[in-house]
């Protein structure tokens, strides 16, 4: 099961902190069966914000594995 974590990041000293997203902006999007399909909704979420520099969205996969016995 996959996820897309989107949000804006706070700027110190000029650049992105990449640590430390703002909490106003995040958000969460899917699930998503396949890596592929989450993949293309970061893609489009980043092209949707392209202008703000501290912004990105990456995938999250959430799958539940299985212990090991």
């Amino acid at each position: 099961m996959w996820f897309v974590f989107e949000a804006e990041y706070e700027i110190e000293d000029r650049r992105a902190n990449w640590n430390k997203p703002v909490r106003d902006t995040m958000a969460w999007h899917g699930p998503f069966d396949t890596e592929k399909e989450a993949d293309e909704v970061a893609l489009a979420r980043m092209w949707a914000k392209i202008d703000l520099y501290a912004h990105k969205a990456r995938t999250v996969d959430m799958t539940a594995k299985p212990e090991a016995s």
